[in-house]
């Protein structure tokens, strides 16, 4: 009987501490905030296991303005996280830049691109109600008073 319990503990125990880690992808998919923005802007991006992205900013005083589209997410090496973060938004336009990701956790991020980094840290409950609330969805990517940070 000793024998019995020990073989089931030891095997609870071996299947209890074989938890796969997340891929980067799978870190990936949900909301963030930009926590270090380098303009005075704030920002709130969603990215799906399907894709697809919705980028809220706002710059200033102004209304959070929404952006949706596609994202590829390619990595090159998971050990060192090394990967790269590229769009295009619904218009067919493509990002502004080609982000390079780093420090990538279950809760945090950084995508540099033109010598700039930008700091990103997953929130869970969503998007914030407010921001929902007041954001207004823009069409086309170009042409507009402010462009998108992606």
């Amino acid at each position: 009987m000793k024998k019995i319990l020990y073989i089931l503990s030891a095997a609870i125990c071996l299947l209890t501490s074989c938890e796969k880690e997340k891929s980067l992808a799978d870190k990936l998919v949900g909301d963030w905030h930009c926590s270090a923005a380098s303009t005075d802007a704030e920002i709130y991006a969603t990215f799906t296991a399907e894709k697809t992205f919705v980028l809220y900013q706002q710059v200033g005083e102004g209304a959070f303005r929404v952006y949706n589209g596609t994202y590829e997410f390619t990595v090159q090496s998971e050990g060192d996280v090394q990967a790269t973060l590229t769009g295009t938004y619904n218009d067919g336009k493509a990002w502004g830049a080609v982000y390079q990701v780093s420090g990538m956790s279950d809760n945090a991020m950084t995508l540099t691109a033109e010598g700039i980094s930008e700091t990103y840290e997953k929130i869970t409950g969503g998007i914030p109600e407010d921001v929902l609330k007041s954001a207004v969805t823009v069409v086309k990517s170009e042409g507009t008073d402010e462009k998108p940070f992606l």
